[in-house]
């Protein structure tokens, strides 16, 4: 008996090679090998909207190669041709590409834009659909509480995420049972303090949020910059999890990597329940996904590698495409959406502490799930 295929619609920042929309789309497209197995889509992208062409797009070729309709606004690729909104799923791609910056020193990407422009056509045609967004909610505090608040009034199926969560874990198993108490975490960054940051967040996050007594929210994020920074990580406070961590990695010298960081930058994230975490900005060195968890104060903590395949085919993606098709076939994402609102809440408080300096208070992401 052969199974309902879903018609979904791609909008996407840029397409070019291995950017995001390379290494989620084309995998839809060509099909991917995983684990030695090779695995072909079981839902069609039927439809696109690119919103930038620089000279390296792909985007294009891809299209024409699969007999994908390229279209030249959002609202033209969702009704693909009908005179109403028929399609099954949307992806949304908004990661890349030319977009200003503000004052923050946060890229606006058109996240809520994209996202916006959808939900007035499934809300015109009375047709809601699952949703999957790369990478994050929005960018500002306002565009994410805007769009959490439309994802809940109007029941949409709704999948937001960094590809981490999805990457193997290296040991297998965090050490750490589902439901178990967690005191405090860390976990490295890299390559950009915005884009990496909130990668190693969905880390942490998804180990996290199984803690006991559940999920309480974000308290406030507190960010030290330079000696602050060095002066944070070698402190009692964190020394004994950052020299976990950096023998869990085989740093060549860890009492001197402080001191040898491109861009000294700490992150401190307070939980409503007293969990503590804390984000080295480890370039030029510590190019990883790593992280470490205590369960109570003072015993010896859980190391973890969240392993990512570093070149081409970027199999980790892999795994979130098969979560993606899975989800767009049941309407159910493998997640609450609450973490999506947490990571990316707590990034933009982030951005905006390092502006300020100063610890930024965070009662919108006292979320509980």
């Amino acid at each position: 008996m052969s199974k309902p295929r879903k018609r979904i619609a791609a909008i996407i920042t840029e397409y070019w090679d291995i950017n995001h929309a390379d290494v989620i789309i084309t995998k839809f497209l060509d099909g991917y090998t995983l684990n030695g197995r090779a695995y072909t889509s079981t839902v069609d992208i039927v439809s696109m909207y690119i919103d930038q062409y620089p000279a390296n797009d792909m985007g294009r070729d891809m299209a024409a190669k699969h007999g994908v309709a390229l279209h030249g606004s959002i609202r033209e690729a969702l009704l693909n041709g009908d005179p109403s909104f028929q399609l099954d799923g949307i992806i949304i791609i908004g990661e890349l590409g030319e977009y200003p910056m503000n004052e923050f020193d946060q890229i606006l990407y058109p996240r809520r834009k994209f996202f916006e422009e959808c939900l007035n056509i499934m809300l015109e045609f009375n047709r809601i659909v699952p949703v999957f967004t790369d990478k994050g909610f929005a960018v500002v505090q306002e565009d994410i509480e805007w769009m959490y608040d439309q994802i809940k009034r109007h029941n949409i199926p709704f999948m937001s995420s960094s590809v981490l969560p999805f990457a193997p874990r290296i040991p297998a198993t965090t050490g750490i049972p589902y439901g178990a108490p967690m005191h405090k975490m860390l976990g490295f960054a890299y390559d950009d303090v915005e884009r990496y940051c909130y990668h190693t967040m969905e880390m942490m996050q998804s180990v996290a949020e199984n803690r006991a007594y559940g999920e309480t929210g974000i308290r406030a994020v507190r960010t030290y910059r330079d000696q602050a920074a060095i002066d944070r990580i070698i402190s009692d406070d964190w020394k004994q999890m950052y020299e976990a961590l950096g023998g869990f990695v085989n740093l060549r010298d860890i009492e001197m990597f402080p001191y040898m960081l491109k861009l000294p930058v700490f992150v401190e994230l307070e939980y409503v329940d007293g969990l503590q975490a804390g984000i080295i900005f480890a370039e030029p060195e510590g190019r990883m996904f790593v992280s470490a968890y205590q369960v109570v104060e003072g015993e010896p903590p859980v190391c973890v590698e969240f392993r990512l395949q570093n070149q081409k085919p970027h199999s980790h993606f892999s795994y979130m495409v098969l979560a993606i098709e899975r989800f767009m076939h049941t309407h159910i994402p493998p997640y609450p959406v609450e973490r999506s609102l947490l990571t990316t809440g707590a990034l933009d408080a982030l951005m905006r502490s390092l502006h300020a300096g100063k610890e930024i208070e965070t009662p919108h992401l006292h979320v509980h799930y």
